[in-house]
């Protein structure tokens, strides 16, 4: 599109946090300029290419929202309940608070809206379904055993979950500490036997605390697909999405989960996705994103970016302003 502007006002709602804030770097880095749009802004910090601006988007009114999005070239929705911890982990206010924020949107009749959803919303090869198809991510029977399995390979992977979500991020702790003993050929001691054990037999029955607010994010895909009223795009971060550096490359998927490897063919339907989820870093995919507002060549799409994670260099859940310094 030859009509956008090289340097653009973006809208970030959610600067300070995980995605927002690698975003709202990444943009400044690149020249351009960022309100951010939360409860708290000014906690990212202060820089002359950003602008904060208070707005308690649980408790705004739709007047209040459209103002605060009518002066953007872009407006990226990286929203998340601002509880910490696992209890941010709710169904209820997300979805009704990305309604609103979507009205707000239309209204404010915004250039070009990104929505930053969640993985669960990518849909899983038929292959690795049992044949069926439109299987979305959250829905599949291996997606947890596979992701924590997964997840625990990683000790950057494993710190930011510790980082934000407090008991959770305790737990994986156990089981990583566990799983490394035993892969390691060491004798576990009761105790790490019963979390190991214990732990794997949940991940095999679906349980677990981030599954309504997955779903949550699933469902917001429905305000987009097919609606043609307003010019948005939809990302989904792949599953192993973590802090750390940039790798310099990534790939794009759309609507489908990417994944690696081929299904095993004995495998029952909670281990196909074992050890084949792929994911991204929050730098690449910052990367990915800005490089969508600059060009906008995935509107009216929902897609995902992919990329190497060989290197486990552990880098900061939040940045602020002083990594453009």
């Amino acid at each position: 599109m030859s009509d956008i502007p090289k340097s653009q006002v973006v809208g970030v709602v959610g600067p300070a946090g995980f995605g927002g804030s690698y975003l709202t770097v990444e943009l400044i880095r690149r020249g351009h300029k960022v309100i951010g749009i939360s409860r708290r802004p000014e906690s990212f910090g202060t820089h002359e290419n950003y602008t904060p601006r208070p707005v308690d988007l649980d408790s705004a009114s739709q007047n209040e929202l459209v103002r605060a999005f009518s002066d953007a070239d872009v407006l990226v929705c990286a929203y998340g309940p601002h509880t910490t911890g696992a209890d941010a982990l709710t169904y209820m206010p997300y979805v009704e608070t990305v309604r609103r924020i979507v009205l707000a949107v239309q209204a404010a009749r915004v250039p070009y809206f990104m929505f930053m959803g969640g993985a669960g919303s990518l849909v899983v090869p038929p292959d690795s379904c049992g044949g069926e198809s439109n299987v979305a991510l959250i829905d599949h029977p291996g997606f947890f055993y596979a992701y924590r399995r997964q997840l625990v390979q990683s000790e950057a992977h494993v710190r930011y979950m510790e980082d934000r979500l407090g008991p959770i991020g305790a737990s994986l702790r156990a089981y990583r500490t566990a799983r490394l003993q035993q892969e390691a050929g060491e004798t576990l001691s009761a105790a790490d036997r019963d979390t190991l054990e214990s732990y794997e037999a949940n991940l095999r029955r679906g349980n677990d605390r981030a599954v309504d607010f997955i779903k949550a994010a699933r469902l917001t895909l429905m305000f987009f697909r097919g609606n043609h009223s307003f010019p948005w795009t939809f990302v989904s971060p792949s599953p192993m999405y973590r802090p750390g550096p940039r790798s310099g490359a990534y790939e794009i998927g759309v609507h489908e989960l990417p994944l690696t490897g081929e299904p095993n063919p004995t495998a029952n339907l909670v281990e196909v996705l074992d050890d084949r989820l792929t994911g991204i870093t929050a730098t690449d995919l910052a990367d990915a994103m800005a490089d969508e507002i600059e060009n906008r060549k995935m509107m009216y799409q929902h897609w995902t970016a992919v990329a190497d994670l060989s290197n486990d260099t552990q880098f900061p859940s939040y940045l602020t302003a002083d990594a453009l310094r």
